[in-house]
This record gives C-alpha cells, structure tokens and sequence, in this order.
C-alpha cells in the first residue's frame, strides 16, 4: 500500500474515546509506516525473516527494550502475536499490511 493508503488506515479509528494511537505497515517491508498517536509516543519496527515464518517487532522509540508486540506470520498462514499493552492487532495478507491499534488502559 502507499503511504497515503495507510494514512488513511490509520486516521480511521482515531475518532474513538478509546484508541490511544495507531500504527500501520505493509506486511513483511518497515520501509513505509505510518502512524498517530494522541500520547505522542512514537514506534518503530522490524520485520525478521526467522524461516519459516515473518516476525515483526513493534517497540517504543524512546525506549528500544520496550517493545509493545511481536507478531509471527507463518507459511501456513498461521499468526501468533505477544502483545505488552492493551492493543488490537490485524493481519490481513489480502491486503498486505498489519495495522496495531493502542487502547487505553481500563
């Protein structure tokens, strides 16, 4: 997806009470990532060719050793995510990206 694309992705959500911030990126490429965040806390991320499957590391800027997920995306199709805030994460290889969205805590 294009930059703009995944703008738009992100401002879609930024409207609820609830989400502190977004993220999004095209699937296995931390060449383009956009993100928002009413906090203004800033992400990066890494994706990591680990055999067979993708892993993408989403970690604080101002902290490296904090990471807030990871996620692995098999061969097979089969994902598996370790989250460290409350967040809701979506992978869609139709559309090729992952996009996090951060909540706040309840």
């Amino acid at each position: 997806m294009t930059s703009l694309e995944l703008t738009e992705i992100v401002d879609q959500r930024m409207t609820d009470p609830t989400v502190l911030g977004r993220l999004a990126c095209n699937l296995r490429s931390s060449e383009e990532v956009q993100q928002r965040h009413h906090d203004h806390r800033m992400f990066s991320l890494v994706w990591q060719d680990v055999g067979d499957s993708w892993r993408c590391t989403v970690y604080s800027d101002d902290n490296p050793e904090r990471r807030i997920a990871q996620v692995d995306i098999h061969e097979n199709c089969t994902v598996r995510v370790e989250s460290y805030e409350p967040c809701r994460i979506t992978v869609s290889p139709e559309e090729g990206i992952l996009c996090l969205t951060r909540y706040k805590p309840l």
